[in-house]
């Protein structure tokens, strides 16, 4: 994969994980009781990981859980990928001789390809709950 496509790929993979990110904090906000603007604040600053487990908690209080356990489980692994491609991905090849060919340059271009159709997948299917259950809450359906 050239240098290019790899940008490329790497910045949609971050904004996916973003979006992630935003709706689990928006499920969150509009599954408290209250104002929805105020329980946004009272999380934007946390991480992903951090706000994961808010939302778990918090969905699972009432025994009828919006996102299940497998999910949960899915989501709490994608935090490890993020910190990964946020924190060290391009110190693992950078450094390297000639590192455009090298093993550990197609090692991460290899783990790019994979995790941008995993994590792009993710995000849609995060993206159709958070609109729909945040829609429903709006029209009083919850």
């Amino acid at each position: 994969m050239d240098f290019n496509l790899f940008k490329q790929m790497y910045a949609e993979t971050m904004m996916f994980y973003q979006c992630i990110e935003n709706d689990i904090k928006c499920i969150y906000a509009y599954m408290c009781a209250g104002n929805i603007n105020k329980h946004f604040d009272e999380i934007e600053n946390k991480t992903l990981g951090q706000t994961i487990r808010i939302l778990k908690k918090l969905d699972n209080s009432d025994g009828k859980p919006l996102i299940n356990l497998e999910d949960y489980e899915f989501l709490e692994k994608i935090c490890d990928n993020r910190n990964h491609w946020a924190h060290s991905v391009f110190t693992e090849f950078i450094y390297e001789d000639n590192w455009l060919y090298s093993k550990e340059y197609l090692e991460q271009c290899k783990r790019l390809k994979e995790d941008y159709v995993r994590i792009k997948n993710a995000s849609k299917i995060l993206e159709r709950i958070r609109i729909q259950y945040c829609t429903n809450i709006r029209k009083g359906d919850y």
